[in-house]
């Protein structure tokens, strides 16, 4: 009797165990895969400023997380099936509001700018039908853009390719956000001084998308939620932004 009782006695402890090493797990979270300096795989490992930002808002609410690498419409994807518990960076629309749970704090703001070749710059780019538009796939650029149906998008994998193809005439324009450009400018001499921002098209906010069918992503989220308040008022948050030279959309 005293041995059936201990037999139950230690498979309880280790129901309990197994439960409690299930809930340590890290949580998988999608990062975007070549979108530097907010978030790219590099030299092994996920780095960028809003890598910085999500880690440390589930950091200062003690919750493990595991940032994997996909291309952003992969990432979204995965995101939306509940693969992922959620994805980043993402400006949201109606879609996206629809089919994602968003956060009220953003990871960051910036301007997405349409770039014209310095040399020759298109004129009036005010009207932007029948002109030719690089945009990187599966991205959202505001509705000045993205509800005009008489541009002529032209879809990339990366930024780097838009601007390689206006380089060569062979779009009129590229629309990428003010930072990523600025980035890639200092990493590729063939880029240098070659482009210049005729217009803003937008000037969004960037978040981290939870998914609507992940089982722990409404716990997630407002883990997230109170970090994000954690690191605003602790001054870390905005300790990143500086380590980044981030300044916000103008």
């Amino acid at each position: 009797m005293r041995h059936s009782t201990s037999i139950r006695f230690c498979l309880a402890l280790l129901i309990a165990a197994s439960a409690s090493a299930r809930s340590e797990e890290p949580l998988r979270i999608g990062a975007e895969d070549d979108w530097y300096p907010y978030t790219a795989y590099r030299d092994g490992k996920v780095q960028g400023m809003s890598v910085d930002i999500v880690k440390a808002a589930f950091a200062a609410s003690g919750t493990l997380i595991e940032l994997v690498p996909y291309p952003y419409s992969r990432c979204m994807q995965m995101a939306h099936d509940g693969q992922l518990a959620a994805c980043f960076n993402t400006s949201p629309d109606k879609r996206i509001d629809s089919d994602f749970l968003i956060p009220h704090e953003p990871l960051f703001s910036d301007d997405i700018l349409l770039w014209a070749l310095k040399s020759n710059p298109t004129p009036n780019p005010e009207h932007l039908g029948g002109r030719k538009v690089a945009v990187t796939i599966g991205y959202e650029y505001g509705p000045r853009l993205d509800n005009d149906e008489q541009v002529i998008r032209v879809p990339v994998r990366r930024d780097l390719s838009g601007f390689l193809m206006l380089q060569h005439g062979r779009v009129d324009f590229v629309a990428a956000y003010r930072g990523t450009a600025q980035a890639l400018f200092e990493e590729n001499p063939v880029l240098q001084d070659q482009f210049v921002p005729v217009a803003t098209l937008h000037r969004p906010s960037l978040y981290l998308s939870f998914s609507r069918h992940h089982t722990n992503a409404s716990e997630l989220l407002g883990r997230f939620e109170r970090g994000m308040q954690t690191i605003h008022g602790n001054g870390r948050y905005q300790q990143i932004l500086n380590q980044w030279q981030h300044s916000p959309a103008n």
